[in-house]
């Protein structure tokens, strides 16, 4: 009984750790085309790429927007979180 317990507080620690584990950005992300940042296999990792590309990340338009104001851009473009635009 105490390894069905321990099995079941692993398993739902997991997964509450995998949406903070997200992977790299998913097409739809509209920085995604900043430098070469979508090869970044993190979420961290391809946060610190698009501000170390501040230039051209301000200068792509759906990108500039979406970091001015995350929650404005998502809920006019129907976004459901941060996390659907990542792996």
């Amino acid at each position: 009984m105490k390894k069905l317990a321990f099995f079941t507080v692993v398993a739902v620690a997991a997964s509450l750790a995998t949406p903070v584990n997200a992977g790299g950005p998913k097409e739809t992300h509209p920085c995604y085309g900043v430098a070469d940042c979508k090869t970044q296999t993190s979420r961290k990792d391809f946060s610190k790429c698009v501000k170390a590309n501040k230039e051209e990340a301000n200068a792509n338009a759906a990108c500039a927007e979406f970091r001015k104001d995350k929650k404005a851009y998502m809920e006019k473009h129907n976004i459901q979180g941060l996390e659907s635009l990542f792996n």
